[in-house]
């Protein structure tokens, strides 16, 4: 069994096999530190002390400061959220939380089980031009990105950090220290080199009133929350994000809410989004990695839905593999950099379901200018 395999074993919705597993020092440590890297080990280290299992003191130690440490960071973020919460309700501007942000604190057992790497808001698209001066007044300062450069996210091309947090770790789940970004988005659109979903059509008609750390707020609806997750979740592997923690997310909201969940509604939102492949795709990888209790016959009427070709392509993941698709070397030479934008571009195909949007993923290629690699070649020439 490897780490991951015993990682997403433990924290699964089933109990665990009751069986004696072997695991040595040296492998402990391993758990751990994978446990650490992917957002894991407070969820490892909470249902560790449910089994009363003890692991070596080194691996414990470090499962037991990490959730310590992000326990320390979510209480601050929650106070971060407060506050812009407040902001918007003087100004009269609707906010609805979406993520980690929202998640970790509603459906978690605690909320430092739910790390979080920023803080996700949705706002109404006529209000979005007032959220930026409204974060500024608080502190922070925006960066914004042209729509027409990189990759083609579109949901949030501006994000909000205060200053003295430029510092942060490449992987936010090794670092808790700092306020933690804004981003406001006017869309949950999911975009990749010309591969897109969007779910956004009638999610705020849908939406629900919250109190959010006694500040007003907005939810999705339970079937736009499972949605979103699922759909987030794919694209994570598409672009070679770690995914672990976004599909553990879809597992929490399904164990929270069983009761509340209309199935044939999410199956209607997904078919209106023509969102069937990610869906399918986000469901199954956290059923197969968590045993989470989604229902057969669903899963089952999404795969019809779906190409053949790309359910067998799906259904061919494991935790191993899975790992293996969202751990990717940094990029350090322009070689390096030309054939992953290749990699991407087929792995993007790959879901793309007729041949002319499989053509315009590729043709992304062709306006090179308009790439992350071009704009770094300009910042060394120039």
């Amino acid at each position: 069994m490897t780490p991951i395999e015993y990682i997403t074993g433990r924290i699964g919705f089933e109990t665990p096999l009751n069986g004696v597993i072997s695991i040595s020092d040296d492998e402990w440590e391993v758990i751990a530190v994978t446990a650490v890297a992917l957002g894991l080990a407070p969820l490892l280290h909470w249902h560790l002390s449910q089994a009363e299992i003890v692991p070596p003191p080194m691996a414990m130690a470090k499962l037991a400061v990490t959730r310590k440490a992000h326990a320390k960071r979510n209480d601050k973020i929650s106070e971060q959220l407060a506050e812009i919460l407040a902001a918007c309700a003087v100004e009269k501007i609707e906010v609805l939380v979406i993520k980690g942000a929202f998640l970790a604190p509603t459906v978690y057992p605690e909320p430092a089980l739910r790390p979080m790497n920023d803080i996700d808001l949705l706002f109404r698209p006529e209000d979005l031009a007032r959220v930026g001066p409204l974060l500024e007044s608080l502190g922070y300062k925006g960066k914004h990105k042209d729509p027409t450069q990189g990759p083609g996210i579109v949901k949030h091309l501006s994000t909000y950090r205060r200053a003295g947090n430029e510092g942060q770790t490449p992987n936010p789940y090794l670092s808790a220290s700092g306020d933690r970004m804004v981003e406001p988005h006017d869309s949950l659109e999911e975009a990749w080199f010309g591969l897109k979903v969007d779910i956004t059509p009638g999610v705020w008609d849908r939406a629900a009133f919250i109190s959010l750390h006694n500040q007003s707020a907005y939810r999705l609806s339970i079937a736009d929350i499972l949605l979103h997750l699922a759909v987030h979740a794919t694209f994570h592997v598409i672009m070679g994000a770690s995914v672990f923690l976004q599909l553990y997310d879809i597992g929490q909201v399904v164990q929270a809410w069983a009761h509340r969940i209309d199935w044939s509604h999410v199956q209607a939102l997904t078919k209106k989004a023509q969102a069937e492949p990610f869906v399918y795709a986000g469901f199954y990888w956290t059923k197969m990695l968590y045993k989470t209790p989604l229902p057969d016959e669903l899963l089952a009427q999404l795969a019809q839905a779906c190409p053949p070709n790309l359910v067998a392509y799906i259904q061919a993941f494991d935790a191993v593999t899975l790992l293996e698709r969202t751990q990717n070397p940094p990029l350090v030479t322009l070689r390096q950099r030309l054939w992953r934008g290749v990699l991407d571009r087929r792995e993007t195909a790959r879901w793309a379901d007729s041949l002319i949007d499989k053509w315009r993923i590729w043709q992304t290629g062709l306006a090179f200018y308009k790439t992350d690699t071009a704009a770094l070649l300009r910042e060394k020439l120039f």
